[in-house]
């Protein structure tokens, strides 16, 4: 006989019918044997984790090319050699750029010391200045003066002539000069961006002439020995003498299952060291050419901004004749000087002169001299007769 059924009390929730457990299918092992050596497919993963895996792979190609591809590669490099020589053509181009900066550079060197005459050039130019606005203030005088002294005669020293003369052939050399460079320069705005064309027009051509395929190909910077590219049989070869395995090649010399070529353990490979376009941009460093600043080799630069519609020569005559004015303005307001202090000193003596000479003031000396005669004279008559 059955016993009672048991009975319990409470909350108890009902159980629902648990799910199979679904098992992974397990993928073909990479070492499995129902792999299949003529199948060069690669295996296909999960997008989740084939996407993940892209991104700490190594940036390593292990596929071969395809015949149309050698194909298509080999009619590019027949059509044109340098078709992949880019870092080559990238580095003619910059030590183009290179050579024609160190050119200017070097040519900036080898001027010789400048500074100190040019000081002595500033003296004599100064000292010349002067010359002339002497020369001028006096003419000046002549003028005003007019035909006062016309009927005196005249001294000029031997000196003086040649110091006229002198003066005459340095203005004449400065017309000359001041011609033939603004001939040669011109003048305003235009000549400015001309020459500045001209400058940057030259470095574009020597980069533009270096990347022609019949110039030779320089490298720019240090050279890293450069680690030629082992083909399949010599690589066959070399694990062959290493390991003692036979690794299988094709009548194309390439090798047919590279798994063949792993070893037991991490199979670590060297990652290739890249160098010219196949660097990032942000781990690009400018060549110390581009660094540098700007060539400090470009003389009066301040005067240039200042006016550039004036050339050099223009700019420093008229400095001169600035110089000059001012000059011959201190000259003469020396001379009113010296003639004002002449001309109260005169006054000043010709007033003392009438002081001693007035009349009123003599009939006034008289006056009391002879009160003082009268006073004396009554004082002693009034002793005589007490």
């Amino acid at each position: 006989m059955s016993g009672p059924a048991k009975l319990s009390f409470g909350l108890n929730k009902a159980q629902l019918p648990r799910q199979p457990v679904k098992r992974a299918v397990p993928g073909k092992s990479a070492f499995g044997a129902g792999a299949d050596d003529d199948d060069d497919e690669p295996l296909q993963l999960p997008a989740h984790l084939d996407t993940a895996k892209a991104k700490n792979r190594p940036g390593v190609s292990t596929a071969t090319l395809s015949k149309a591809k050698k194909a298509q590669q080999q009619a590019e490099v027949e059509l044109d050699k340098s078709v992949y020589e880019y870092d080559e053509v990238y580095d003619n181009m910059k030590a183009a750029q290179q050579s024609v900066q160190e050119a200017r550079k070097q040519e900036s060197t080898d001027r010789k010391p400048k500074y100190i005459n040019r000081l002595l050039e500033t003296a004599e130019l100064r000292k010349q200045d002067r010359l002339r606005a002497e020369d001028k203030m006096i003419a000046r005088e002549r003028e005003r003066e007019g035909d006062e002294f016309a009927d005196k005669d005249q001294f000029v020293t031997p000196a003086y002539l040649a110091q006229q003369e002198e003066l005459r052939k340095i203005e004449e050399e400065e017309k000359k000069r001041e011609e033939a460079e603004r001939a040669k320069k011109g003048a305003g705005m235009t000549s400015f961006l001309k020459n500045y064309l001209d400058s940057t027009e030259a470095v574009h051509a020597a980069a533009v002439a270096a990347t022609s395929t019949d110039a030779p190909r320089v490298a720019l910077g240090p050279q890293r020995p450069t680690e030629k590219e082992k083909t399949d049989a010599e690589l066959a070869a070399e694990v062959e003498a290493q390991t003692g395995r036979k690794i299988e090649i094709n009548d194309e010399g390439e090798i047919v299952d590279r798994r063949q070529l792993m070893a037991g353990g991490l199979n670590i490979v060297k990652p290739k060291t890249t160098s010219g376009f196949a660097v990032p941009i942000s781990a690009r460093t400018a060549p110390k050419s581009d660094r540098a600043g700007p060539d400090p080799s470009g003389a009066n630069s301040t005067e240039s901004l200042l006016h550039p519609g004036l050339s050099a020569a223009e700019r420093a005559r008229q400095s001169r004749e600035r110089h000059s004015r001012e000059v011959e303005r201190q000259m003469l307001a020396l001379e009113e000087k010296r003639k004002r202090e002449a001309e109260e000193a005169l006054e000043q003596k010709v007033q003392k002169v009438a002081k001693r000479n007035d009349d009123d003031r003599v009939a006034q000396l008289k006056k009391a001299a002879e009160e003082r005669r009268k006073k004396r004279l009554e004082e002693a008559a009034k002793q005589a007769n007490p």
